[in-house]
């Protein structure tokens, strides 16, 4: 039998141990996660009215479009950030059971919903669309171009430029 003397053999054979049952495991599941994350498709002709649940990323003329057609956007940065300047009419981000709750008040989870970060390398909208994803909304558009590229454009915006 192996025997394992020393804790720094011991830790790491638990953490070998453990890494292969995660994997396993994974492996054996129906719905098993991805072990590397998926880039989200872009789409610049989307149907509004359609019922298939979509998330999608959407480019600045797509985002600029739902603006004018009145989607809800919704800002995935920090207070401070969002103080400073968001979107015009951009919901503030908050805990994910609080901001469920002030999205259901302006509209079901199956209403279209355009989450943006500050700038393309950032990836809480991302992170924010998956958790509103999880928990039923099912028309979600991720702004890649996010604050950064909406605020050098003219259009409508909240707070500083």
């Amino acid at each position: 039998m192996l025997l394992l003397k020393k804790p720094l053999e011991q830790t790491i054979f638990f953490i070998l141990l453990s890494i292969a049952l995660g994997v396993g495991s994974n492996f054996f599941r129906s719905e098993s996660i991805p072990l590397l994350a998926q880039e989200l498709a872009v789409s610049d002709n989307v149907d509004l009215n359609s019922e298939e649940p979509v998330l999608l990323a959407i480019s600045i003329d797509q985002a600029k479009e739902f603006f004018d057609e009145g989607v809800l956007f919704l800002d995935a940065r920090d207070d401070a950030y969002y103080d400073e300047g968001h979107i015009k009419g951009a919901m503030k981000n908050a805990f994910l059971m609080e901001l469920i709750f002030n999205i259901e008040e302006k509209q079901t989870k199956n209403d279209p919903l355009v989450v943006y970060c500050g700038d393309p390398g950032c990836g809480d909208s991302e992170d924010l669309a998956y958790d509103l994803q999880n928990e039923g909304f099912t028309k979600l558009f991720v702004f890649k171009g996010g604050w950064l590229e909406w605020s050098k454009t003219n259009y409508p915006i909240s707070g500083k430029r």
